[in-house]
């Protein structure tokens, strides 16, 4: 706030109307003229105040004003009062301290108890003499003992410290001061420095308080504190205003002036202070309150970065605290207090197939919070708002190939700060294709719909007999795939197939594509399957075939059903040797002559655990019995479950692989402490290269290191991630609850709100344990929460 307050016509009034008074005798910087009330000091001495505001005798034992001679007045309880207008005593002042000439005057006032000073003005420090006679550096200095206070009020001002050709202070130390002014016109303060119309170069006009507190009124309309620049000649003058060890500097009724050419500078220490300009408070520094302090209706306090304040049991607030982003509160504040936001979980890089969909999230503290999501497509370079994306979680529903290398991050601010999270890219990898390979036995031709395809195409098939053959069937010679009515849908591997064509007979022509019932090729034989099969079904493809021709007979059991026996026999009665493919898919070689296949199917029988470690009543019996069932867990032996046992890592991916159905990947593993021949290393090489969970970075797994519920809870949540599951349930979960949420990593803070948001983890109580080791029980309860939510 600046104000202009005085002009200087005013000022050089009030300075050719001074008194001459006797010069008193003392050090060159202690005043050579004091009046104190109506009494002028002219020597070291005590006095009595009465109750008229004249002085008495006093003595070393009882006094209220005492005086050294050489610049300290010490007020014990005193009570003075000055004159009403500038034609009294020196200026109707209360206290009235004047250089000699040419010289610099300081008065120091001790307070000892209670003291009241009044007058014209409160009190006056004056090194101002006249145009022609002046000094140089005024500075007052006032300083508590024993919690020594005081009252000072003026109808002009109540503190008025003026220099000469040089510069002007205030000091409080250690003492409360209330200093008003009662003056109803503008222009006036509580408390005035100034340099005077004499002061020449760059005149320093300072107020500082070092613990203790100054509340300075400006009455109806007039300034808590001024800094006035009485000259217009100077060169420049600075103006500021220091607080350390806990001061209080209180301007609510009126605020702080300055009419320099700078603002006023607020410094402070390390223990630093408060400053109110207004009703506009703030902390400077580390502050502990040391007394009580009031927040009224309609007034703020604000802690700005790198500042403190522990209210140690004194703040009352009904007003509003405001804490930006880097400052600190401690202690009960009560009342409205608004945080600026502050990130506690930044928006992680993305990598995802074209597509899918891309996530980004970011958790803030704060209230009254907005957010705005920009993307930047320059590295950073430039950012651009992101136009109705002004949630906590932005999601891209469908990537292109085009938003590859895209970064985004969030803008969040309230009405007290803004803060503006980390960059997170995104990443988009291409779909990937995989060859449709055609062969021939070269009796025609044969192509497919397309050359390659993503998983999931449907690619249909076309086949072209040459003169005189018509086409028989198709052969898969790789992929796996199965062909109806000529088409077949991309599996994620590469696809050979071949188109088998045969002879026409003397009867006349075939149609090309016709699945040919003819008998006119002699070395293709019959493959039997049986007609009464009960509980499940067999197909076989080809239905006939050539010897060495490799056919697949596919079994499906019906409901509540399991394959019991499959066998194929050839004309002589010998069984055929069979190649289990998985997936109820087998395969053999066509031997030379008919074929029968024998199936049968027998009931799933009801498998229960019955553990003896597992009682019936125990809080993760149901779970136990649901993993064993579902094939997730096994015991550790025919007759126990050993709840109580930790779960490792590989015991964690090879689960979640048999979950997955078991899939075979290519991919290179180089982990030294998983071997192929191991039962987890194909569950390993899976979930390594789903990026479902990798290795520590130093060469190995960790394959038989237990493993943390929060790890755990990392596992399912990327598991569920890459099965296309809803996990959107955690954007939106508060695990702040919970009294160790800060030791959650923060890589795994995603997973731990999913999983409470999905039920899949419940807490212990009032904690998660997030780096607890999953014991079995829990890993099967976690197991049955997640599939009973998503299987």
């Amino acid at each position: 706030m600046r104000k202009r307050i005085l002009s200087l016509l005013i000022v050089l009034a009030l300075c050719l109307g001074l008194l001459p008074v006797t010069a008193l005798a003392a050090g060159e910087d202690a005043p050579g003229t004091l009046w104190v009330g109506r009494t002028q000091i002219t020597a070291r001495g005590y006095w009595k105040t009465t109750t008229e505001g004249n002085f008495e005798t006093g003595s070393e034992n009882d006094y209220n004003v005492y005086y050294d001679g050489n610049g300290t007045l010490t007020l014990n309880g005193a009570t003075i009062q000055g004159g009403t207008s500038t034609g009294s005593v020196p200026y109707g002042a209360g206290i009235y301290a004047q250089c000699s000439n040419g010289q610099s005057v300081t008065l120091t006032i001790k307070l000892i108890g209670e003291n009241t000073i009044t007058g014209y003005y409160g009190i006056y420090v004056n090194a101002e003499i006249s145009a022609d006679s002046n000094g140089t550096d005024a500075s007052l200095t006032i300083t508590g003992e024993n919690n020594g206070s005081l009252e000072v009020s003026g109808s002009f001002y109540g503190i008025f410290v003026k220099s000469g050709t040089g510069n002007a202070s205030l000091t409080i130390n250690d003492a409360s001061v209330v200093a008003k002014t009662t003056q109803t016109n503008s222009g006036y303060a509580g408390v005035c420095v100034q340099s005077s119309a004499n002061a020449t170069g760059s005149p320093n006009i300072s107020l500082s308080v070092d613990g203790g507190s100054l509340t300075a009124s400006g009455g109806t309309s007039g300034d808590g504190i001024q800094f006035v620049v009485g000259s217009h000649g100077v060169t420049s003058a600075t103006t500021s205003l220091t607080v350390t060890d806990h001061a209080i500097v209180d301007t609510r009724n009126g605020g702080i002036s300055d009419d320099s050419s700078t603002d006023i500078q607020i410094g402070a220490d390390s223990s630093g202070g408060i400053v109110f300009d207004g009703k506009n408070g703030t902390v400077y520094g580390d502050v502990t309150l040391q007394e009580d302090l009031k927040i009224g209706e309609g007034e703020s306090l604000t802690i700005p970065d790198g500042s403190s304040l522990n209210s140690n049991g004194k703040l009352t607030n009904n007003g509003t605290i405001n804490v930006e982003s880097g400052g600190t509160l401690t202690g009960d504040a009560g009342g409205e207090v608004v945080y600026a936001p502050a990130i506690t979980t930044q928006p992680t890089a993305q990598t995802v197939t074209e597509g899918n969909t891309a996530t980004f999230t970011v958790a803030v503290t704060g209230e009254n919070l907005s957010y705005q999501w920009q993307q930047s497509t320059d590295n950073g370079s430039s950012w651009t708002d992101i136009t109705g994306e002004t949630n906590a979680t932005y999601t891209i529903a469908t990537t292109t190939m085009d938003m590859n290398g895209t970064q985004y991050r969030c803008v969040v601010e309230n009405n007290i700060g803004k803060v503006t999270s980390d960059a997170a890219t995104l990443t988009v990898t291409a779909i990937p294709t995989y060859s449709i390979k055609m062969e021939t036995d070269g009796n025609g031709t044969a192509f497919a719909s397309q050359t390659s395809a993503p998983e999931g195409t449907l690619i249909t098939l076309t086949a072209t007999p040459n003169s005189g053959y018509h086409f028989d069937r198709w052969e898969v010679v790789s992929g796996d795939i199965t062909i109806t009515n000529n088409t077949f849908t991309m599996p994620a591997r590469d696809v050979t197939v071949k188109a088998v064509f045969d002879r026409d007979s003397s009867g006349g022509a075939h149609h090309p594509d016709a699945g040919s019932t003819t008998t006119a090729s002699s070395d293709r034989y019959e493959i039997e399957t049986p007609s009464d099969v009960e509980n499940g079904s067999v197909k076989v493809s080809p239905s006939k075939a050539e010897k060495g021709d490799t056919v697949t007979v596919t079994v499906t059991p019906d409901d509540g059903y399991r394959l019991d026996k499959l066998a194929v026999y050839d004309e002589d009665g010998d069984k055929l040797d069979l190649n289990d493919k998985g997936d109820g898919k087998f395969t053999f070689q066509m031997p030379k002559g008919d074929v029968e296949i024998a199936v049968s199917f027998a009931p799933i029988e009801d498998e229960t655990a019955d553990f003896s470690d597992v009682p019936a009543d125990a809080w993760y019996a149901e779970a136990v019995q649901y993993v064993y069932e579902n094939g997730l867990m096994t015991g550790t032996s025919d007759t126990t479950f050993s709840p109580d046992l930790t779960t490792s890592r590989s015991m964690i991916a090879t689960i979640l692989w048999r979950m997955a159905g078991s899939p075979v990947v290519n991919y290179a593993m180089d982990f030294a402490d998983v071997s192929a021949d191991q039962w987890y290393a194909e569950a390993v090489r899976w979930a390594s290269s789903e990026g479902i969970v990798g290795g520590y970075g130093n060469g190995s797994f960790g394959t038989g290191d237990p493993i943390t519920r929060e790890q755990f809870a990392v596992m399912l949540y990327r598991f569920a991630q890459k099965q296309g599951y809803d996990v959107s349930v955690g954007e939106n979960t508060n695990i702040l609850s919970y009294t160790d949420v800060s030791s959650v990593s923060e890589y795994a803070i995603p997973a731990m709100q999913w999983a409470v948001g999905s039920g899949v983890i419940t807490g212990m109580g009032d904690t998660l344990a997030p780096q607890g080791e999953t014991t079995r029980a829990q890993a099967a309860m976690m197991l049955m929460r997640f599939s009973e939510q998503y299987a």
